[in-house]
């Protein structure tokens, strides 16, 4: 199970990568304007914001309540799922980086 701890760990790792705030800041721009009509645009939200939160795919799979393997084909841009459901995992996924991205703001 991912614990606030266990994302501040992977997120600590993270920002010793040179820009990696940036990334944070980059993710919720290009989340926002993303046409997720594409599948390619929906694979790689998923794929960055999943990363961004430190999340497994296991993780990912159990908070967009679907089967890990159905995660890994969304992010390989095998499948999507429809609209409706595409705009929810991004909402998810923007919440998360986002309050990571705050957490991160307060203890700079």
């Amino acid at each position: 199970m991912l614990t606030m701890y266990n994302v501040r760990r992977n997120v600590g790792q993270e920002l010793k990568k040179e820009g990696a705030v940036d990334r944070f800041t980059n993710f919720l721009n290009q989340a926002q304007r993303t046409d997720l009509s594409d599948k390619q645009a929906f694979s790689s939200i998923v794929r960055e914001g999943r990363a961004l939160t430190g999340m497994s795919v296991r993780d990912a799979a159990e908070l967009f309540r679907t089967a890990p393997g159905t995660v890994s084909r969304w992010e390989n841009g095998h499948t999507a799922p429809p609209l409706v459901a595409r705009d929810a995992v991004r909402d998810l996924l923007v919440t998360r980086v986002s309050r990571i991205e705050s957490s991160l703001a307060v203890s700079a």
